[in-house]
């Protein structure tokens, strides 16, 4: 008898023992769902000039310039201000990606503008957790879901990103992200150059492509955006 109570005694703390673990998972992924983070979407030149980059550390040469427009340049300009993309290391530095294919050193400028964004890093430790948990069949199930997404994925990423276009018509609007055209009391200044329209035969980077009320149009950053049914692509990734 007294045997027995000891085989139960040391079952049930090795079951208290292996269910910690497992509790404490629980409240990190809680806790980690909550996490917040700020990320910057303008920033403005603090240094007299501060050159342009590109993805991979290198600065823009006069030979091959950051080009914008019928505008050119090695550097940006002190005071002036651009929206962000997205931040991203380079060689261990943070850059700010201004769009069209042009980054600047996080040291060079100061962020004047920022948005809080959810952490999306729960996700994946839930699911590993609920993975664990799960019977054989159960598994297998998940794995060819898993399977199937992933293919879904890489037919999804197939899919070829505008990175260029260029204006078709003899003019042609600089638009805002609600559909509103830039007026001449608030044109679209870029540098020192100011315009309600872009025109015939000039090229853009693309930063993105979006819908707007309906009509699908390219992202050529600082605000100003172009629609497609307006221009021709001229390249793509």
């Amino acid at each position: 008898m007294k045997f027995t109570k000891k085989i139960a005694f040391a079952s049930a703390s090795l079951a208290l023992t292996m269910a910690t673990p497992a509790a404490l998972l629980t409240q990190n992924a809680a806790f980690a769902k909550t996490t917040t983070v700020k990320q910057a979407t303008k920033v403005k030149v603090t240094k007299k000039t501060t050159p342009f980059y590109h993805k991979d550390g290198s600065k823009f040469t006069k030979k091959k310039p950051y080009v914008y427009g019928s505008w050119k340049s090695t550097v940006a300009y002190k005071n002036t201000s651009y929206n962000v993309v997205k931040t991203v290391t380079i060689k261990g530095a943070k850059y700010y990606y201004i769009g069209n294919d042009a980054y600047l050193k996080a040291s060079d400028v100061k962020v004047t503008a920022t948005k809080t964004v959810k952490s999306s890093s729960t996700s994946s430790a839930k699911k590993a957790s609920t993975s664990s948990s799960k019977t054989t069949s159960k598994k297998t199930s998940s794995t060819s879901s898993s399977t199937s997404s992933s293919s879904s994925s890489k037919k999804t990423s197939s899919k070829k990103t505008v990175t260029q276009i260029q204006v078709t018509k003899k003019t042609t609007p600089f638009y805002h992200k609600d559909g509103s055209k830039f007026t001449k009391k608030s044109p679209y200044v870029y540098q020192g150059w100011k315009s309600t329209v872009a025109y015939k035969g000039t090229k853009y980077k693309v930063s993105k492509t979006i819908t707007i009320k309906g009509s699908k149009y390219y992202y050529i950053g600082n605000s100003a955006y172009l629609k497609a049914s307006a221009v021709k692509v001229i390249a793509s990734k």
